[in-house]
């Protein structure tokens, strides 16, 4: 095998000094187009920088505003309010005048029942808009708040204007109203209601309102009218069923009075006017389980934070005897509020009251 190989020759590419003169011509020209190819490519990717790594053009501050609210509403409609809120701090800071930021916000607030903050937030937006249906948002703040002559001076400033907006007007007669109820101006508060019930005659908080008006009276057969057509509109309406619970008992009806009450925390458990209603009745019957057990799940649930209910679910345990009960819970609303006078009270007498039982327990 060895003999039949041959040695192969060298071509002129691999040995350029055995070439011809005109195969060495052929070999420069063909280095020097690669190289011109080379250049050439080189000067085409430099004439077009950053085609394939472009980035976006920057917003302007209008564009990352408009970005920020409606990042916001998208929050807000998700239920996720801190992050909301974050957001629209963010807007205010760049925009302290920002008239959509500063109503969503103070909305958000008044869901929240932090009525202060909300009215901060809802005077600067009347002061900004200078409309009718921004001073209405401020004068419902106020009446929230139960600052009445400061609502109803407000109120009378925005029925000045001309409002087309039904829904509005409707919301203001009928607040007027209910701030001439708690004044106990009854012919005022039903000319009110009655404005506003021109407007929504099928409002069943309207018909609620008409109820607790009848009952300032002392009409209860009036009241069981309205407070039932306002449970027949909304069978969820809580405040209907806790109308209904009032008058009933009123007229010596207790267990419809306990089925409507039932009804209405089973609604609403964090229906305050309910629960306190609930204790009312457990110390005349002297017994506190359904109200305790009512207490106990708002206290752990939505009122959790609540320290007025709290300390009410711990008197009323005092009431009913378990005092360990109570005095842990006492624990809870003084971390809450620590200058809770009446519980700090209630707690000092409870450990004089449990430790003379101890002993007396020790000496038997």
């Amino acid at each position: 095998m060895l003999e039949s190989y041959r040695k192969p020759s060298a071509s002129p590419v691999q040995n350029p000094s055995s070439a011809k003169p005109n195969q060495i011509s052929e070999l420069a020209q063909e280095h020097a187009r690669t190289f011109v190819d080379i250049k050439r490519a080189i000067a085409e990717f430099d004439s077009e920088p950053g085609v394939d790594v472009a980035l976006p053009p920057v917003p302007t501050e209008d564009q990352l505003i408009s970005l920020l609210m409606k990042n916001a509403e998208v929050l807000m409609k998700a239920k996720e309010t801190r992050l909301a809120h974050n957001i629209l701090r963010n807007v205010l800071m760049r925009q302290p005048e920002h008239a959509g930021a500063l109503k969503m916000m103070g909305t958000s607030l008044k869901n929240e029942s932090r009525y202060e903050d909300a009215l901060k937030l809802f005077k600067a937006y009347a002061k900004v808009t200078r409309t009718a249906e921004a001073s209405a948002q401020v004068a419902e703040i106020l009446y929230l708040c139960e600052r009445d002559e400061a609502a109803l001076a407000t109120y009378r400033d925005v029925l000045k204007n001309v409002i087309s907006d039904a829904s509005l007007l409707f919301e203001i007669y009928k607040n007027v109203g209910n701030i001439h109820t708690r004044a106990s101006d009854f012919e005022a508060a039903e000319e009110c209601y009655d404005k506003a019930y021109t407007l929504r005659p099928d409002s069943d908080v309207l018909l609620v309102n008409y109820g607790t008006l009848e009952v300032q009276r002392g009409n209860w057969n009036e009241a069981v009218t309205r407070f039932r057509s306002a449970v027949e509109i909304n069978p969820q309406s809580d405040r209907g069923w806790v109308g209904l619970a009032l008058v009933h008992h009123s007229m010596g009806d207790f267990e419809l009075a306990k089925a409507n009450l039932q009804r209405a925390l089973d609604i609403n458990g964090a229906n305050r006017t309910a629960l306190k209603l609930a204790v009312d009745w457990a110390q005349v019957d002297q017994n506190f389980s359904f109200a305790v057990a009512q207490l106990e799940n708002y206290v752990g649930g939505k009122g959790f934070e609540d320290a007025e209910m709290a300390f009410l679910l711990a008197r009323t345990l005092v009431q009913a005897g378990r005092f360990s009960s109570a005095r842990i819970e006492l624990e809870r609303v003084l971390a809450l509020d620590p200058a809770f006078e009446s519980a700090d009270s209630l707690a000092r007498a409870l450990d004089r009251h449990i430790q003379a039982q101890s002993k007396a327990e020790a000496t038997a």
